[in-house]
């Protein structure tokens, strides 16, 4: 197993590192452990942007905004729906 070492570490980051392993119950060790084997699980940046680059482009038939207008007007009907059948419950 390798070994590694970090020097120089801020105090007010030790002591923060030190707070949450406590809120996990863990030691530093294994709470630092933690933070680089789900980073490790994420793609780079560079892999990131390779996947992306080899998408096919997407044919975008309406603006963000009418987007978001019609799930807005879609959620406003559910919500007046279900206002509507517990008025008629009563």
């Amino acid at each position: 197993m390798s070994i590694i070492q970090v020097k120089n570490v801020p105090p007010a980051v030790h002591s923060e590192l030190r707070r949450r392993a406590q809120q996990e119950g863990t030691t530093i060790r294994d709470y630092v452990m933690k933070l680089i084997e789900r980073d490790q699980r994420r793609p780079s940046k560079q892999d990131w942007l390779d996947r992306v680059s080899e998408l096919e482009p997407v044919a975008v038939t309406q603006s963000a905004a009418e987007v978001v207008r019609e799930a807005r007007e879609e959620r406003d009907r559910e919500l007046m729906h279900r206002v509507d059948r517990g008025a008629r419950r009563r």
